[in-house]
């Protein structure tokens, strides 16, 4: 037992259990913390019980003081686990707190902070009455000895900001879009001998004061915009010939030709609100040689916006050829579409989105109930694990009502439950999130927990697949309320829905399938913004407001040299023997 109880600590004062992000750097682990008013970079580093001069070499930019809201990564290599145990804390202040133990003295505590013994009296009036176990007592930093001025400074308020530093990104980029020098960022940066590492943290500089300019948006009386799609006309003319007697179209024409529709839908609506638009159409069909003539074309470059192309590969050339107008790919894509690709959108949630907003949905509605995070041992799934856990403790900590600060997390096997029964709680509301794909993992899930649904009180979150595991029974997923995120959902008893299917039966003699739905969102979507924020819309995205029939647009910038991703999705609920929106 005596040797257990010092690994048990360190365990315990880890940085997952204390839910603070943990982030990897060539390699390398750190811990991520964001500095509040009153701390300093000497109370940061006895906190983490880490050297100094360890942040200062992961942090160069903390070599000259801290700013409030600079974001410090702490080097776990360099933790000192013995001092860890008893490190200080914080207080609301930001100032470091060292709690008295069992037979310390005035002088031992001074010593081992490097202060006066007169200056704890001094900042801690209450030890004129004696020094006693459990007593909290300040240190004052300032006067720590043989610490660097800059490090015992208080964090300043200096309009500075902090910046995650992302693939492909440069120092001019990220100069060009804070409205900054390059000289600045390296000045305040330690001069950046080494360059931009990925993964790690820059202090921006508050730019200089701008001169004073009129607020205006140009427009044009006239917009040009392209709509990209693979209709693929030719591949229905073979495929007739080949069999007179077909009557049904080539399955991807079927899908551009729905979101044809939908688009124009909407172009006409945004018509009827005065915008002026030349539309022009063009069949790119789905290979390189299809869409490569057309993308060549110097009309290309007078577009104001394009919807479409659907294809990465078309999205990459036709990026390269215009620059000035915006893109949007409409179609589910991975984010590799909007990489250097400044004026790209993504505008379906990928599985990061979902998983994010499946972590912050739980953790909000469900604070004050029994939240276990199943983390079973599969390592393809490890980064949903983390990216889970991260999204749900950072909105449990924005919820007082919590019913505690850490999500419980369980470790079942792929064909038992392991130790996720002694963590389920009779008396509450059992929230389990599971982001697992895997089949069988899943499968054994659900057989084993749907028998104990008359004893405890359980809702599950799970991922959008298991929607589609033919494994699954839906009677179970309905016993076991399943909620899943997803980017979209087309609810057909919503008044705007039906309308929306009416007028489009009236004008196309079809029916609205999804990807009708999803051409009168988008295009609706990206006039709105072309036709009030003008052709320089992208940097006023969070302006545009429009009431879209099945999906969100909250669209953020996934980097200074990247285009923009869609942060919105929604939850669905498996009841009453079907899927809707949760309640």
């Amino acid at each position: 037992m005596r040797l257990l109880l010092p690994l048990l600590l360190v365990l315990l004062l880890s940085p997952a259990a204390m839910g603070q992000e943990v982030r990897e750097v060539d390699g390398k682990r750190y811990v991520v913390h964001t500095v509040v008013a009153g701390q300093t970079l000497y109370g940061i580093s006895r906190h983490y019980a880490v050297p100094v001069a360890r942040l200062t070499e992961a942090n160069p930019a903390a070599a000259q003081g801290l700013s409030i809201g600079q974001v410090l990564l702490i080097p776990q290599d360099a933790v000192d686990r013995k001092e860890l145990r008893s490190a200080p804390k914080f207080r609301a202040t930001g100032e470091l707190v060292h709690t008295v133990a069992k037979k310390e003295t005035l002088f031992g505590i001074a010593q081992r902070y490097g202060v006066e013994q007169t200056a704890l009296i001094e900042r801690n009036p209450e030890l004129v009455g004696g020094l006693k176990a459990g007593m909290e007592l300040v240190i004052p930093p300032a006067t720590a000895k043989e610490v660097p001025a800059a490090a015992a400074a208080p964090a300043r308020d200096d309009n500075s900001r902090s910046h995650l530093v992302m693939a492909g990104e440069t120092l001019f980029g990220l100069g060009r879009h804070y409205g900054v020098t390059v000289e600045a960022l390296k000045e305040a940066n330690g001069g950046l001998a080494d360059g931009l590492k990925v993964g790690t943290y820059l202090r921006i500089p508050a730019p200089p004061a701008p001169e004073p300019v009129v607020d205006t948006v140009p427009r044009s009386a006239r917009y040009d915009v392209g709509l990209l799609l693979p209709l693929c006309l030719d591949r229905n003319d073979s495929v007739h010939a080949a069999d007179p007697d077909r009557k049904g179209l080539y399955a991807v024409t079927d899908i551009a030709g729905q979101f044809l529709a939908g688009a124009r839908m909407a172009i006409d609506s945004m018509g009827r609100k005065g915008m002026g638009i030349n539309v022009h159409l063009y069949d790119v069909g789905e290979d390189a040689a299809s869409w490569g003539p057309v993308l060549r074309k110097g009309e290309m470059r007078a577009m104001d916006l394009f919807i479409g192309p659907f294809h990465r590969g078309a999205i990459d050339q036709l990026a390269a050829v215009a620059r000035d107008a915006h893109i949007v790919c409409p179609v589910p894509q991975s984010n590799k579409v909007i990489l250097g690709h400044p004026q790209v959108s993504k505008v379906i949630s990928g599985r990061p989105d979902l998983v994010r907003h499946m972590g912050r949905y739980a953790a909000t509605k469900h604070a004050r109930e029994n939240l276990i995070l199943l983390r079973p041992d599969l390592p393809a799934e490890k980064e949903l694990q983390d990216q889970l856990q991260r999204a749900v403790q950072g909105a449990l900590a924005e919820r007082a009502d919590r019913l505690r600060d850490s999500v419980l997390v369980a470790r079942p096997g792929k064909r038992d439950l392991g130790d996720l029964s002694g963590k389920l709680d009779a008396a509450r509301l059992n929230v389990l999130l599971v982001p697992s794909e895997d089949v069988e993992f899943v499968s054994t899930l659900v057989t084993r927990l749907t028998p104990l649904v008359g004893k405890y009180r359980i809702v599950v979150f799970g991922l959008p697949a298991w929607s589609t595991m033919d494994v699954l029974e839906p009677v179970d997923l309905n016993k076991l309320d399943l909620h899943v995120p997803a980017a979209s959902h087309i609810d057909r008893e919503a008044p705007a829905v039906r309308d929306f299917v009416e007028r489009f039966r009236a004008v196309n003699n079809t029916d609205a399938g999804p990807y009708a739905f999803l051409g009168f969102d988008v295009t609706m979507y990206y006039l709105t913004a072309l036709h009030e924020e003008g052709p320089g819309f992208a940097d006023r995205l969070d302006r545009v407001v429009t009431t879209p029939l099945h999906m969100g647009f909250r669209m953020r910038r996934m980097g200074i040299e990247n285009g923009f991703g869609n942060e919105s999705a929604v939850m669905l609920e498996h009841r009453d023997m079907g899927v809707h929106l949760a309640r």
